[in-house]
Parts: C-alpha cells; sequence; structure tokens
C-alpha cells in the first residue's frame, strides 16, 4: 500500500457519498465487496447500529476526493453560514438612501 494515499470519500465511485468508495480506492479492493460488507454487518444484530452510525460519522469527517471540497460536515456549516468558503469578508454598500416606493399613494396622488 501507498503510503501517501489518504482516505477520501470518493467522486466518482458512490452510491449515497463516496464513503465506501473511497474506503474501496485506499485500500485496492473491489468496491462491490466493500458494499457487500457493509451491507453484511449493517443486517448483522448487535453490530448493525455502530456500522450505520459509524457510516453517517464517516460521511461527516471524512473530505471529498474533489478539490477544494472539505469534509460533508464543512461543506453542511457552509451552507447553513448562507455562503461558499471562500466567502469570509461581508460586503457592505455605502451612499444608499431609503425610498418608500408607494410614497406616492400616502400622498393621494
Amino acid at each position: 500500500m501507498n503510503s501517501h494515499k489518504k482516505l477520501r470519500r470518493s467522486s466518482t465511485n458512490r452510491v449515497i457519498s463516496g464513503v465506501l468508495g473511497g474506503i474501496s480506492e485506499y485500500l485496492d479492493w473491489n468496491a462491490v465487496l466493500v458494499r457487500i460488507l457493509y451491507v453484511v454487518l449493517a443486517f448483522t444484530p448487535g453490530i448493525n447500529v455502530v456500522a450505520i452510525i459509524g457510516y453517517i460519522i464517516m460521511m461527516f469527517t471524512i473530505p471529498s476526493d474533489t478539490p477544494g471540497s472539505g469534509s460533508a460536515f464543512d461543506q453542511f456549516k457552509t451552507t447553513l453560514s448562507g455562503g461558499t468558503s471562500n466567502d469570509k469578508s461581508r460586503k457592505v454598500i455605502h451612499n444608499v438612501e431609503e425610498k418608500d416606493v408607494h410614497d406616492d399613494k400616502k400622498r393621494g396622488q
């Protein structure tokens, strides 16, 4: 195994979020085999809750292999903040006057 490899969610080999595709690429395994093993774990009594919660945690913590995008958690925070991760500053508008568009109706004209 290459020591320079990093675990990333796959953007090309994905069904839900690319976690299992990224694991299969990292381990150099067949993605179908990894998915079958995960489904077996997800339906095994006693392990199924751990497997499902583990998948959700990995989905939000493992970064994507797409350049410029972080983990799903980072993307979720960006969505909640209403901007992009590169947009760190606020836009300020100067010399603006407020005018009521219905001002003519108030005066009876």
